[in-house]
């Protein structure tokens, strides 16, 4: 069976239940497209965790050949901004997503949105309540008492519209007046209480101004501009599941048309050690705590990405974790970091940088030489580049040691190490300074041994990394911990309990030094992700100027974790 844009269902493999009920109704008739929304509320930046429910999102559509729409749920002005809406673009273009659509709900659908909560109230099927937030509250009952009918319940429809009107026309204060759904006060889903409608709210809204003093809550609007938009599938987290019999409520009493979308929910996603939450990410940038919603050590997508993580790490990882049919799933930070690493070794260009030098001088060395070094040995074709083997040179000062430890494969007095891309060296003598430390190395190279033309038959157990003084430059190095205290597995659940934000932070999290990097680096540019032989992964920072490359810490070499596959 195809489609009519040439999809063939039946070879199409489901890998969640979603997929199954969408084949389903397709063969059934009931869907003759698959459309999708990405609907965030412009209040802040995406994090990581968003990224699950985006993808599913788009990929979910892009399988059966439909589409997706990028709608802004601007619906509540006091938080929301257009920074962070046009942040949402180039969020979608990093992860290789685009939009079938760009909307504002606020624009498209508010006046659409409340000629339906007129015709609800002509219908009786809504009413304007004069309760305040608190007694309303207090009437809604609990979950096992039923709750109170509002006093003003039984108003004729004509009353309620001319009331309406009235909050729409701002004869109302703040809190004074709301529009409340006529549903059942006894019902055992609390969501279906009569929940509010619309409030009366006095706030500049960053796309219409003061065109409006009257905005629909989420639970009214979403399933609207979801019908006004054509979804098929409102595809949300866990914590909305309980929303379903509501959301399918203002579906059939204010849509009232044969078409309706489906909200269908997914688990939640939660990293341990990784404070997620909008309001607690603001909190961390309006105090001071990072340098701005792309700090490096910030979990959200500017984030993750100017720390040099790629976007297909990201996606790869979030569908790692499933579809879900929990509230919330709760992987370590590791099984990121699996994923980005993975990705980093078949695209990182392997570079020497010593972070911490210790100078090497090959006495017997008369004249530099070039040499070459791969650029990436799991892509064929990343070719090479030229480095220089000369008289002075540096190596990593852990790669020398007076004291040895056991099976210690590195440089020793009387020892030889084979330096990379270049010759056996040996060592004849460590100068130390007056303090006792050691101050440089006496080295003398082995003529015959070179890499690649290396017949000596002398063997070497260990090979460094090293730059030549004639080939190398300064740069800085930022190397990152993580931004939350290891021991705080569950930050947010942390805060809310009463923990100061101050103390699950790691004190120490941005460390900066200066390395020594090969001067083919020196064409870096920002976003240009390299590893570091022996090192770890690291990307170039957008902070970078012509006389101070910068470059962020993206990851280590090595990691225990192993995905379940």
């Amino acid at each position: 069976m195809k489609l009519a844009n040439g999809i063939d269902v039946d070879s199409i493999v489901p890998e969640n239940e979603l997929e199954e009920e969408i084949i389903e109704d397709i063969k059934a008739g009931r869907t003759k497209e698959v459309i999708t929304r990405c609907p965030p509320e412009p209040s802040g930046y995406w994090h990581i965790a968003h990224a699950k429910a985006w993808t599913i999102d788009f990929d979910t559509a892009i399988k059966f050949g439909g589409k997706t729409y990028l709608r802004m749920d601007d619906t509540n002005p006091v938080k929301e901004e257009g920074e962070f809406s046009d942040s949402y673009m180039d969020d979608l273009a990093w992860l290789g997503y685009k939009p079938y659509k760009l909307v504002f709900a606020s624009e498209a659908y508010f006046d659409d949105i409340y000629k339906i909560a007129e015709q609800m109230i002509l219908d009786g099927k809504a009413y304007v309540c004069e309760l305040s937030a608190e007694e309303v509250s207090a009437t809604r009952g609990t979950l096992t008492e039923p709750g109170k009918e509002s006093p003003y319940r039984n108003r004729t429809p004509e009353e309620n519209l001319k009331l309406f009107h009235d909050m729409r026309d701002g004869k109302f204060a703040d809190g004074k007046a709301t529009l409340r759904a006529k549903i059942d006060m006894a019902h055992p889903n609390m969501n279906m209480r009569d929940p509010v409608m619309y409030r009366v709210l006095r706030a500049e809204h960053y796309k219409l101004g003061n065109k409006w003093c009257i905005y629909p809550m989420y639970d009214f609007a979403h399933p609207m501009e979801d019908a006004l938009e054509g979804v098929t599938y409102s595809l949300c987290s866990m914590e909305f599941r309980d929303h379903r019999p509501l959301y399918d409520w203002f579906i059939e009493n204010g849509w009232k048309k044969p078409f309706a979308p489906k909200q269908r929910e997914f688990s939640r996603l939660t990293i341990e050690n990784v404070l997620i939450g909008k309001r607690y990410l603001k909190q961390l940038v309006k105090e001071g705590y990072v340098n701005g919603w792309d700090d490096p050590r910030f979990p959200t997508l500017v984030g993750v990405r100017r720390r040099g993580y790629t976007a297909n790490a990201i996606k790869q990882f979030v569908k790692s974790t499933g579809w879900g049919n929990v509230l919330e799933v709760t992987v370590p930070y590791s099984a990121l970091e699996y994923y980005v690493r993975e990705d980093l070794n078949k695209i990182a260009t392997r570079a020497m940088v010593v972070l911490d030098p210790l100078k090497v001088v090959i006495t017997n060395l008369e004249k530099s030489e070039e040499i070459e070094i791969e650029n990436n040995p799991n892509d064929e074709n990343s070719g090479k580049h030229k480095a220089v083997f000369g008289k002075e040179i540096y190596i990593e000062r852990e790669d020398f040691s007076l004291n040895p430890p056991p099976k210690y494969n590195r440089l020793v007095e009387g020892g030889i190490v084979r330096l990379k891309g270049a010759y056996i060296i040996k060592c004849n003598k460590a100068v130390l300074d007056k303090d006792g430390n050691v101050d440089h190395l006496e080295c003398e190279y082995l003529p015959e041994t070179k890499s690649g033309e290396d017949n000596s038959g002398i063997k070497c157990k260990g090979t460094i990394h090293f730059v030549s003084k004639d080939n190398c430059f300064k740069v800085t190095i930022r190397q990152f911990k993580n931004l939350i205290k290891e021991e705080y597995k569950n930050p947010a659940k942390a805060l809310s309990e009463g923990t100061a934000i101050s103390e699950i932070l790691e004190p120490n999290s941005l460390i900066e030094t200066t390395a020594l990097a090969e001067n083919f680096l020196k064409d870096a540019k920002v976003e240009d992700k390299f590893q570091f032989m022996r090192k770890g992964y690291y990307c170039v920072d957008k902070d970078s100027t012509k006389d101070n490359l910068i470059f962020n810490s993206t990851i280590s070499l090595k990691d225990g974790f192993k995905p379940n596959k």
